[in-house]
């Protein structure tokens, strides 16, 4: 059986301990592996972990350390790397983008772009939408599914924190762009995100109806948004 790490400090006290004994990044991922991400840990723990990693490594060690993290091919690894990344938005948001990029396309499993997507693509998204939204054009033409599908899970995670009205219609003239997709992963992830801006802003589907009902976009996308309007109109009612 799995055992778990459930306080706070437990974390602090390995992850202190990790960084005064590693002599590498190499060593820390793996020294965090053995006493932290071989347990089971909820995700804020693991954010919490990340925070102290990022207030003690450079720029340059970051980076490298991300990677080596990113072998070990662990969920817990994801959400360490992804809070790494976001809090690195501030410092250095194009390093952070491609970075996350980079490793996203490394992926071997959905959950890797559902992890990272959020923390990176969909704070960035949030925090500066007009340089993120420019960032997604690239990332949209990426010969790696994991990327592109990886657009879902950061608008989502945008549009359900808050992201304004104008930015939510430019994000889903980005979603039309990628709703002829014929691939499984991409179509879920965009899908997702699809659903999210109809529950939030229905008005913006209404705007594009013609569009969305063209023969060029999938059935797929149609589902999600449909499913996206039904939730807001539950919400709706249940309110008022």
């Amino acid at each position: 059986m799995i055992q778990s790490i459930t306080r706070k400090n437990e974390i602090t006290t390995i992850v202190d301990e990790a960084l005064s004994t590693s002599k590498s990044n190499h060593e820390l991922a793996h020294r965090l592996f053995s006493n932290l991400l071989n347990y089971k840990v909820k995700f804020p723990l693991l954010e919490h972990a990340s925070t102290l990693i990022y207030n003690q490594l450079d720029s340059k060690q970051l980076i490298d350390f991300c990677f080596e993290i990113e072998k070990l091919k662990t969920i817990g690894g994801n959400v360490i790397i992804g809070k790494l990344l976001e809090h690195k938005l501030q410092d250095n948001f194009k390093e952070s983008i491609d970075t996350a990029t980079e490793i996203i396309a490394l992926a071997d499993d959905w959950y890797v772009t559902d992890i990272i997507g959020e923390r990176v693509y969909g704070v960035a998204l949030l925090n500066y939408p007009e340089l993120m939204l420019t960032e997604f054009q690239p990332i949209a033409k990426h010969p790696v599914n994991w990327v592109v599908r990886s657009i879902g899970p950061g608008v989502h995670r945008a549009v359900k924190h808050g992201l304004s009205y104008a930015n939510s219609e430019k994000a889903f003239q980005l979603l039309l762009s990628l709703a002829a997709a014929k691939d499984y992963h991409i179509k879920t992830g965009i899908g997702w995100a699809a659903k999210t801006i109809a529950k939030f802003h229905p008005d913006i589907i209404e705007k594009y109806d013609d569009e969305i009902n063209s023969e060029s976009v999938g059935q797929w996308f149609r589902g999600k948004v449909k499913i996206g309007l039904s939730r807001h109109d539950y919400a709706k009612k249940k309110k008022g």
